[in-house]
């Protein structure tokens, strides 16, 4: 019911922590099948690998553990 809200707006994801990046791939998908167009995707953390991800910005690295 709120696809209407997202319909053809630019939005940015925000999220605390990317390490494997399949949560954003599948919220990704999801805004972009409701008609969102995704210009960013930020994190405070990337955790492990995916600091070396092109496609996301963040503020700070965590070993993977």
């Amino acid at each position: 019911h709120d696809v209407d809200v997202i319909k053809g707006k630019k939005i940015a994801i925000v999220d605390d922590v990317i390490s494997t990046g399949e949560s954003i791939k599948g919220l990704t998908e999801l805004a972009e099948k409701a008609g969102a167009i995704v210009v960013k995707k930020l994190f405070v953390l990337a955790e492990g690998d995916a600091k070396n991800r092109t496609d996301v910005e963040y503020l700070a690295t965590i070993p993977l553990l």
